[in-house]
């Protein structure tokens, strides 16, 4: 008997798929990189199956026929991923999620929620909402990511101000490991007893475990928004007037900060011309936090603007998504030669004017049209930004260099400024964390790598570069 019937006996009927289709459109994610390369004609890698879990003994079954085979396995959620951490090798097996998507117990008294790993954030929410409640996890690609891929990409969502990063949001954490044990991780607020292994896994993209059910934190949903707007003479005072709110007493659930390019283009159908501008969207039902945010905006000479700018913005905020599909997917809008990306990085209050100037230069220097950049994801301590930027080469060939130059110039200016690159690690930012966590820090990771899974078929060149 192969290895491969091995494993389909293994398993239930139908967990297996060798279907060409299936094995071809979950070999990659959205990774810029691949798809252009799959539009040019290029075969990516292909795993040699896909299995199908329904259930966390299927996972374990598959692992521990993984650990006997020495076959490598791909974990995969919703493939939203935007840095190549979904993407096959040869002769892998996808591990596909999808099907484990049952919303379980919802603990009003707690306020949690117990959801298996590939359930796709459009039908937790649903759930929630059904009962009045929200997770406040509000990514852009809400619709088509996964929890088990928030959970490994240490995501963050729209309304992260109010409601915190999918990291402060889980409680518990299931997980099979590389072997076949399964590691059970109970919903506790905090835990002291020796380190979080929770945070082990958060941010892990994979390598280290495949995450199967999650206990979430999750609040009553809001009423809709309170929305307070501000055009601001630069980004820079933006991030002054930001800082300044988030350190007060106001407490936003949504804090978004755009600069000149990027508001122009946003709020363009409301008449904003130039500057940026500032969104707050508050709990219509908590405190009125207006005096505090106005003291805040006039220190550095804002002005108001009208609710209708964070009503526009929020009912048009998955518009960037379809954007991407449409210039990186088969219609092209923007024809051949071209790559639309984006970049995150976070850093502290102090060095985020630096980080914004260093990081928006560097890509510039390749883009074909102005970058557009906006500041998310506040915390008491620092933000994020994120830039877009659109890259166009001669042909779909010579394109390729100018991206892996942009990012190039884009993560060495990011660390000089003293920041981190966000997002996902994956195979576009493996070869940067070096740069990030230092030879000690990478070789503590490579450790505990070869402790959890030492015979290296857990996602391998997604975290650590090979």
């Amino acid at each position: 008997m192969d290895a491969l019937a091995a494993l389909t006996e293994r398993l239930p009927d139908g967990a297996v798929s060798t279907h060409p289709g299936e094995l071809t459109s979950r070999s990659r994610d959205a990774w810029p990189l691949a798809m252009l390369r799959e539009i040019r004609g290029e075969r990516l890698p292909r795993p040699m199956a896909v299995v199908f879990p329904r259930s966390t003994d299927d996972v374990v079954a598959t692992l521990g026929w993984a650990a006997e085979t020495g076959t490598v396995v791909v974990p995969r959620g919703g493939g939203s991923g935007v840095t190549g951490g979904a993407q096959a090798q040869w002769r892998c097996v996808v591990l596909d999620l999808s099907l484990m998507n049952a919303v379980g117990q919802i603990d009003r008294e707690s306020l949690t929620v117990e959801v298996e790993a590939g359930t796709h954030g459009d039908r937790l929410e649903a759930a929630l909402n059904r009962e009045g409640l929200t997770l406040g996890h509000h990514p852009v690609s809400l619709g088509f990511s996964s929890v088990g891929g928030w959970i490994a990409s240490s995501s963050a969502g729209l309304a992260s101000a109010g409601f915190g990063t999918i990291a402060d949001l889980v409680l518990g954490l299931e997980a099979v490991l590389a072997g076949g044990d399964v590691l059970r991780l109970p919903p506790v607020p905090r835990s002291s007893i020796g380190p979080d292994l929770r945070r082990l896994l958060i941010g892990s993209e994979g390598t280290l475990g495949v995450i199967t059910r999650a206990t979430l934190a999750v609040a009553v949903a809001p009423e809709g928004y309170r929305w307070h707007a501000f055009a601001l003479p630069a980004f820079e005072d933006g991030i002054a007037v930001a800082r300044s709110i988030v350190q007060g007493s106001a407490r936003p659930l949504m804090l978004h900060l755009f600069d000149d390019a990027e508001a122009t283009s946003t709020f363009n159908e409301l008449g904003h011309e130039d500057g940026a501008v500032l969104l707050l969207g508050f709990d219509p039902g908590g405190p009125d936090d207006a005096q505090a945010v106005e003291v805040a905006a006039d220190a550095v000479g804002a002005t108001a603007l009208t609710q209708d700018f964070g009503e526009h913005w929020w009912e048009r905020r998955a518009e960037g998504a379809a954007t991407f599909r449409r210039v990186m997917g088969e219609e092209r809008m923007l024809g051949p030669g071209v790559i639309l990306d984006s970049a995150e990085v976070s850093g502290l209050w102090s060095v985020l004017p630096k980080l914004y100037a260093a990081v928006r230069d560097a890509l510039g220097a390749h883009a074909a049209r102005p970058v557009t950049t906006h500041l998310s994801y506040p915390h008491r301590s620092g933000a994020s930004l994120t830039f877009t930027v659109l890259l166009h080469g001669q042909d779909d060939l010579s394109v390729e260099d100018r991206y892996h130059k942009c990012w190039e110039d884009a993560a060495q200016a990011c660390h000089r400024a003293g920041g981190s690159l966000a997002r996902g690690v994956g195979l576009l930012r493996a070869p940067y964390l070096e740069a990030e966590l230092g030879s000690a820090g990478v070789a503590t990771l490579r450790a505990v790598k070869q402790a959890l899974d030492p015979h290296g078929v857990l996602n391998p060149g997604k975290l650590l570069p090979e």
